[in-house]
């Protein structure tokens, strides 16, 4: 199983992520990418996958699209697979070909139930016993006819102990004053379109 294990921080204003971006570029000065994002979340009708906390999205990257499923794991980690130029329904076989749950397939019909739009700023990281990917996101958070700003950090471990990102970020987050924010960005869109997930 692919797995995901990252933190992520909420940050209160513009002012506070302009200020971390030109600090964090000044520490780490090569090598940022800029990356357009357009997110659309999927669930049933009557919410089959928000209620297993399975999050599956197409997300639009500058010129391509990524087709994602996440579900939970243990601790910090999650379960992730992700197919390059995936649509929906048409290639979830390939997700679950690639090893996400079968029951997939038999979630139906799908719709888009929330959204975001954001910029990302990112670039790899090496850390004291691992490699990070480093992602700094604004943008909007959509849900129904809702939107909400949004600005945060994400650090996604690629490599190495997960205990080295736990102290690089409580590093990070200290010297930067940062709060952890332990709501995706699906739940909170979703709460913006109504919806209760937690």
């Amino acid at each position: 199983m692919a797995q995901e294990i990252e933190l992520k921080y909420g940050l209160e204003n513009g002012a506070q992520f302009a200020d971390l971006l030109a600090g964090l570029r000044r520490t780490y000065p090569d090598d940022w990418q800029e990356i357009s994002m357009r997110t659309y979340y999927y669930d049933t009708p009557d919410n089959t996958l928000s209620s297993r906390h399975w999050t599956l999205r197409i997300r639009l990257e500058n010129d391509g699209a990524v087709l994602a499923l996440k579900t939970p794991g243990q601790g910090l980690s999650r379960g992730e697979w992700e197919i390059p130029e995936g649509q929906i329904p048409d290639d979830l076989p390939r997700l679950v070909d690639a090893g996400a749950p079968s029951e997939l397939l038999d979630m139906r019909p799908l719709r888009i139930l929330c959204g975001a739009r954001f910029l990302r700023h990112c670039r790899m990281v090496n850390i004291p016993g691992g490699q990070v990917e480093l992602a700094l996101d604004h943008g909007i958070l959509l849900g129904g006819t809702k939107e909400l700003p949004f600005w945060e950090l994400e650090a996604e471990l690629k490599q190495g102990d997960p205990q080295a990102l736990i102290a690089w970020c409580r590093e990070l987050a200290a010297n930067w004053n940062l709060l952890e924010e332990p709501r995706s960005k699906f739940i909170r869109a979703s709460q913006l379109a109504g919806g209760t997930y937690d």
